[in-house]
């Protein structure tokens, strides 16, 4: 059994009325999504900023509530839970946050903050957490000593290291990792995905990447969904969409990857447009707007998800 399995997964925020008889319009962030994760797997999910991708990372924490769908967390759907259950199910489910500095609470010493989960859940008594926290510290790269210390005190990859140490002391089963490495400089951004790695290994736990980089998913990754406007247009495992990739778009982002050593000027695929607004997303295929090879049709028909290869799904109408 998956530990988690996402079906039909929908989220919209309401749009503020121009007047009273206005109709009620909506920002579809995310639409009618579905994919599943194994134990121990990773999985990338890749798009432009405004694809839905962080929303949907909130959402399978219940840090936003969906509007509709499944959530199937070790088979139980967490959509349905009520407050003291959600609590428990937050127990094995945590979230590393994009900003190092702005999820740590300036206000509490590296030491309380690590401590705060073990607290909330009531593990171990006073003493017993102190010592979790220490050897918590080290586990990620940090002196225990740090734990009298507060945030502002650190560097950028050091905030990050606090914040994913606090993630560990609950031992979870998922974690969410919403563009963890995108704030901080590429040296850095290299040490805390090996971390990240080696805590994976160690600790048996599942990833759900959530970045924009796609040359930093390829080497965590298991297998990538690419997001654009809401939908999941391809997925694959990693190796395969990087080597083979069918999507228009999927190929228009691995375009803009650069490549260090090459002898061949890169081959650029450059959309034309800015991304439709998802208060109003274009009919048929929300790509077609930008996209090099639609047709009439793209505009008639949403296109559905095929498996062009085992394992390989893309949704577009030339696949």
């Amino acid at each position: 059994m998956n530990l988690l399995d996402v079906q039909n997964l929908v989220k919209r925020f309401p749009v503020k009325k121009a007047g009273i008889f206005a109709p009620q319009r909506y920002i579809h962030a995310v639409s009618g999504i579905s994919f599943t994760l194994a134990r121990g797997e990773t999985l990338g999910l890749v798009g432009e900023s405004g694809c839905g991708k962080t929303t949907t990372g909130r959402a399978l924490l219940r840090l936003i509530e969906p509007s509709s769908g499944r959530i199937l967390f070790e088979g139980r759907d967490v959509t349905g839970l009520n407050s003291r259950e959600l609590k428990a199910f937050r127990r094995n489910a945590q979230m590393i946050f994009q900003d190092p500095f702005g999820s740590l609470n300036p206000r509490m010493t590296v030491g309380e903050i690590i401590d705060e989960p073990m607290r909330v859940h009531s593990i171990c008594d006073r003493r017993e957490r102190e010592t979790r926290v220490c050897e918590v510290l080290e586990t990620v790269g940090l002196e225990p000593k740090y734990r009298w210390r507060f945030p502002h005190e650190f560097s950028g990859g050091q905030r990050q290291r606090i914040g994913i140490a606090r993630v560990l002391t609950l031992h979870p089963k998922l974690v969410v990792a919403d563009e963890p490495v995108s704030a901080l400089d590429v040296s850095i951004q290299a040490q805390i995905i090996n971390l990240l790695v080696r805590l994976q290994e160690q600790f048996s736990m599942s990833y759900v990447f959530v970045s924009h980089d796609l040359r930093v998913v390829e080497h965590v990754a298991d297998r990538v969904i690419i997001m654009y406007l809401g939908r999941i247009v391809e997925s694959a495992p990693s190796r395969e969409i990087y080597a083979n990739a069918f999507h228009p778009y999927t190929q228009a982002l691995l375009s803009a990857i650069p490549l260090p050593h090459t002898k061949s000027e890169q081959q650029r695929i450059l959309l034309k447009g800015d991304l439709p607004s998802p208060a109003d997303p274009p009919a048929g295929c929300t790509f077609r707007t930008r996209c090099p090879k639609a047709r009439s049709v793209c505009a008639e028909a949403t296109p559905e998800m095929k498996e062009v290869q085992p394992g390989h799904f893309a949704a577009c109408h030339f696949v």
